[in-house]
């Protein structure tokens, strides 16, 4: 939450999310991940924004058994979804690059 508030303050400041994300040591999926995180969780939303250090301050309460299950559960199908993004994109990559080195091909017998 801490990182999110120091993130908040940053866009505030006009900076950019891959700036935000370099000076916070996270990815820009990560923060992106927190913020809808901190949407979907009631509790979270009212956090007022805190200049603290980066380091996440220790739960009061230990998570229990079921709360860790669901985040992995959460982190599963999120990694699975990026990894389905990944390799579209690369395919997608893959695909316009032999489609620009066939169009290569052509224009070299063309000027033949």
């Amino acid at each position: 939450m801490q990182k999110l508030a120091q993130a908040d303050e940053m866009v505030r400041a006009g900076k950019s999310q891959v700036e935000i994300c370099d000076v916070l040591g996270v990815s820009v999926m990560t923060l992106h991940r927190w913020r809808k995180l901190r949407s979907r969780t009631p509790e979270l939303r009212q956090v007022p924004a805190i200049e603290a250090p980066l380091e996440p301050p220790m739960p009061s309460v230990p998570a229990t058994v079921a709360d860790m299950r669901r985040t992995l559960d959460e982190l599963t199908a999120e990694n699975r979804r990026l990894r389905k993004i990944v390799t579209d994109l690369l395919l997608e990559k893959a695909r316009i690059e032999e489609q620009s080195s066939a169009r290569v091909v052509s224009l070299e017998h063309q000027s033949h």
